[in-house]
């Protein structure tokens, strides 16, 4: 706010006054009786007021002037600018980082996830190969399988021919001769030729077993995995009986023994036992 006035000559008539503000607006304002004005919200910086004065028709010569200064508000001063400028490239810098620590996570996790993927596919593709081996193993398993059976077969067949000729031959006729092929027909029955063909066969179809089998039970004989092989084949006593030139009971006789050597106890099935090995 800012009074001014001036001396009063004449009694009866009031002066005029007309000012400007440099620096805010340079035109004079209307004329006005009043002695003060005020100034609000004005903007820092430099000021000068000026004001004259006007008594009836006489204006007056002298123009009164004052200069003042609107300092800058404290949240605009050089100290609050500096302050504002490391705040403000503080928070830039750490946006920056935050987004760059974002993106660079954004893209370690697309990178990981990608990774993964081609772990999956590649894990997929390892499944597939090794289905397809398995399948092939399962297929040339089944073949040599079922060549092992056929096989096995042929020899019991065989054995129930020449042992149905014999029997034939010892009730028709009791020569000399007759005596001499049915030795022939003991002599093949009781002939090694069917078991190495068996054991060929089985070797191809089932190549672990045999050698599972030697280092669980190194104390069994010849005619024990003999044994053995037949029972792998879930085959019947009255069959194996068959492939041996045995009585079933001997079979039985044989099944028990070889029991003992495995040290089976008496709840544990002897088929199952070699099948599981």
């Amino acid at each position: 706010e800012i009074d001014f006035h001036v001396a009063q000559f004449r009694k009866y008539v009031k002066p005029d006054y007309q000012f400007q503000l440099i620096g805010m607006y340079d035109d004079w304002t209307e004329w006005s009786e009043e002695t003060s004005v005020t100034f609000e919200n004005l903007p820092y910086g430099d000021y000068t007021f000026k004001v004259r004065a006007r008594v009836g028709d006489i204006l007056s010569t002298n123009t009164a002037s004052y200069v003042f200064r609107i300092d800058r508000p404290w949240y605009l001063s050089r100290i609050m600018w500096a302050i504002y400028v490391l705040v403000t490239s503080i928070t830039l810098f750490m946006v920056h980082r935050t987004y760059r620590r974002y993106y660079h996570g954004k893209q370690n996790q697309l990178i990981e996830q990608n990774q993964q993927e081609l772990e999956l596919i590649r894990l997929q593709n390892e499944k597939e190969i090794i289905n397809l081996k398995n399948d092939q193993l399962r297929e040339d398993f089944r073949n040599k399988s079922n060549e092992l059976a056929a096989s096995t077969m042929s020899i019991i067949k065989k054995n129930e021919l020449l042992t149905r000729v014999k029997e034939q031959l010892l009730e028709s006729d009791g020569s000399s001769s007759t005596r001499k092929i049915v030795n022939i027909i003991d002599r093949s029955l009781k002939h090694n030729d069917d078991w190495e063909l068996f054991q060929e066969a089985f070797n191809n179809a089932d190549r672990e077993f045999l050698g599972k089998l030697k280092i669980a039970h190194p104390n069994l004989t010849p005619n024990d995995i003999r044994l053995s092989s037949y029972l792998r084949l879930n085959l019947s006593s009255k069959e194996i009986a068959k492939l041996l030139h045995i009585s079933p009971r001997s079979v039985e006789i044989k099944r028990y023994r070889l029991r003992k050597k495995m040290d089976l106890s008496h709840d544990e099935n002897l088929v199952n036992y070699i099948l599981q090995l």
